[in-house]
């Protein structure tokens, strides 16, 4: 049942609307296999924005769904659901609702039950997971409010496989004045900050006594500040995963399929003081789906948080248009055979944007999971099947940090046969790179020498801003950090370079991904070789935002100083770094790579029409020559390269006279790709 105040309902999130009724999955055939049927990738049943599409053309842009109206979707049938589907799973979404309202699905030509799916406010858009009982194969869909209606198909249920409740169930409802199934734990007060309630679940609101593990719709009411929620079986230390997360003010639910410890209860913690209900939407047998005993954090971007296994852990902001390729198999005790698994993604919106989640080796759907705006932290469950390797790709459209938590595995058909990696995001032409130059160790060293690594990112967005202005593109900040520095004396290795440390760089690297940026690593070798310096960073390369330039200006002979002579290097020399490079990315799957050679002679370079291109790497020659206008422009004409090469051009506070403004830089021709201050 929808929580009702004000005759307004609050979303539960898996509801099945079947005629009211919650939902009992249980299975009608001895291969578990055969229980649920997942889709290999979402598909477009319903968009009614102007100019998208769906699946077969059906129900496209038919314009905002009017306040009060019912639409009828057919789903058996259609998208690779199955004829013979009596429910389905549905990803809902709300897209510039005109007004607060909210959704509920059911089955057409049934009475539209009291339960909602989802709530909304005026101009948000929100999604949510749904199961939804078909009648005649199809849904009906009613909205309380003009809105954009999206819907997605996840995968779908045979007669048999599913069997309802009498109805639905109260189990909590802290909020004063409220009742529950059976007037336990009705009213109570707001729960506090760090505070854990333990839920008697089984045997409640016509729930099997024995039940061990539940469907919920967890939904927090007027929160009185940020936080989160956690449920998970009482017997288990409280996970690092959460089932839910909230800003002060908001009301918003979401599916949690939970174990219940021995004596039936599930443990409640809030993070932050709210309002607490809890519905139980039914049970599902271990055969079906198998639950871990707690969830377990899999993927957590933002700097200092941690995973379950330490993998996937402080990766930084992801960028817009980014796809991460993202094991799930074969960690926190999911076996690598999984079919698909039950997960919870919540996305931290640093601008407008969604999420996708989908199998390696299929191609990305128009689906997306949740959609999040600035400042919003927004979470929903997901059903997503597993590719080869037990992997799956998260796309993301706009900046964002992304939280995924692995709720349970399903056994079902084999993953797509390609094994394909997820699509590469390409760096150039998607974006453009404005990069702060230098290191802290010395303010000779460029601009990003004239400031700690924090106080730096804060002057790259003043640097970043009026580019965004003027550019054809989103713009990707960067540091562009000298990792290795040619020196004038030879030093205990007697190669003229001094390379940093590991602390060094991760500092870097920290704060880097702290505020959303790029790090690329500068080599200036001395008298050692460039394949050797980078190597020494094999570490930091191997993940997937940072990335690499070398500077044959500092690449010497074995008789020759830094400083006193300009340097130069083989495309020989530059390719090898290029394919071990690309190597990388191809053994982690990881995005592409920024790979910039820095030249202002002809000589640097020698043989410089030898160069490749290898996939998995942006290529960039880099113009790093300084002086008037006429000079630079002049360096430019010989150092600019032609396509598959990408192009940079670097700007210098203290030596350019009259520097180009940002407008102009990119009214260069060729356009840089990269643009760099020293």
């Amino acid at each position: 049942m929808g929580l009702r105040r004000s005759h307004r309902p609050l979303a539960v999130a898996i509801v099945a609307a079947l005629a009211g009724a919650a939902l009992a999955l249980v299975p009608a055939r001895p291969a578990a296999a055969e229980f649920f049927d997942p889709l290999a990738v979402p598909r477009r049943l319903v968009d009614t924005r102007p100019g998208q599409h769906t699946i077969d053309g059906a129900l496209a842009g038919g314009g905002l769904r009017a306040a009060g109206s019912t639409l009828e979707v057919s789903v058996a049938g259609r998208a690779n659901v199955r004829s013979d589907a009596i429910a389905v799973v549905l990803n809902v979404t709300v897209d510039e609702p005109a007004g607060a309202g909210f959704v509920t699905v059911f089955p057409c030509g049934g009475t539209r039950p009291l339960a909602s799916n989802l709530d909304h406010a005026a101009g948000q858009t929100i999604a949510v997971l749904a199961v939804a009982r078909l009648a005649g194969g199809s849904a009906c869909i009613y909205t309380s409010a003009p809105t954009h209606l999206v819907v997605d198909v996840t995968g779908s249920f045979a007669a048999g496989e599913l069997a309802p409740l009498a109805q639905p169930a109260r189990l909590l409802d802290t909020r004063a004045g409220e009742q529950t199934v059976d007037g336990a734990q009705a009213g109570g007060g707001v729960r506090a900050a760090g505070a854990t309630l333990s839920l008697p679940v089984a045997g409640r609101g016509g729930l099997p006594g024995g039940s061990p593990i539940v469907v919920l719709s967890v939904a927090v009411a007027g929160a009185r500040e940020p936080g989160f929620v956690t449920v998970h079986a009482c017997d288990v230390a409280r996970p690092r995963a959460s089932s839910l997360n909230y800003v002060a003010g908001q009301t918003v639910a979401n599916l949690v399929v939970t174990r219940l410890d021995a004596d039936g209860r599930a443990c409640v913690f809030t993070h932050g003081a709210t309002d607490v209900v809890v519905d139980v939407v039914g049970s599902v047998p271990s055969s079906v789906l198998t639950p871990l005993p707690a969830p377990a954090r899999l993927l957590d971007t933002r700097v200092g948080e941690l995973t379950v296994d330490g993998r996937f852990a402080g990766l930084g902001r992801r960028p817009g248009g980014g796809t991460l390729q993202l094991p799930v198999g074969g960690r926190a005790g999911v076996p690598a055979g999984a079919s698909a698994v039950l997960l919870n993604v919540t996305a931290l919106g640093a601008g407008e944007g969604h999420v996708t989640a989908f199998a390696t080796g299929d191609e990305a759907p128009l689906a997306s999971n949740l959609n999040v705006v600035e400042g919003q932290v927004v979470a929903n469950a997901a059903i997503v099947r597993l590719g080869v390797g037990g992997e799956i790709c998260l796309g993301t459209a706009g900046p964002m940090h992304v939280l995924v938590d692995v709720v349970g595995w399903l056994s079902g058909p084999a993953p797509a046969a390609t094994g394909a990696p997820c699509p590469t995001q390409q760096i150039f032409p998607n974006f453009r790179v404005v990069a702060l130059y230098g290191n802290d160790s010395s303010a000779a060293l460029g601009v990003l020498g004239e400031q700690p690594p924090d106080a730096a990112a804060a002057r790259l967005e003043q640097v970043v801003a009026p580019f965004r202005a003027v550019s054809d593109r989103p713009i990707l900040g960067a540091f562009e950090l000298i990792a290795t520095v040619a020196q004038a004396a030879p030093g205990a290795s007697g190669l003229y370079r001094a390379p940093s440390s590991d602390a060094f760089v991760q500092r870097y690297l920290d704060a880097a991904r702290a505020h959303g940026l790029m790090l690329i690593l500068d080599i200036q070798p001395g008298r050692s070789d460039f394949l050797t310096e980078a190597q020494r960073y094999e570490k930091f390369l191997r993940q997937p935002d940072v990335h690499l330039a070398l500077d044959p200006e500092w690449r010497v002979g074995p008789t020759q100083v830094p400083g006193k002579v300009v340097g130069q290097v083989s495309a020989a020399e530059i390719n090898s770094v290029a394919d071990w490079l690309a190597g990388i990315v191809a053994q982690e799957k990881l995005p592409e790579k920024l790979f910039v050679v820095h030249q202002f002679q002809v000589r640097m370079i020698t043989d410089r029409a030898s160069l490749r291109d290898p996939a998995g790497l942006a290529v960039t020659i880099h113009m790093d020559g300084f002086g008037t206008r006429a000079e630079k422009l002049n360096t430019y004409s010989f150092t600019k390269a032609s396509p598959p090469f990408r192009n940079g051009f670097k700007l210098f506070y203290d030596e350019d006279v009259n520097m180009f403004s940002p407008a102009e830089t990119l009214a260069l021709q060729p356009v840089p790709d990269l643009v760099t201050y020293q």
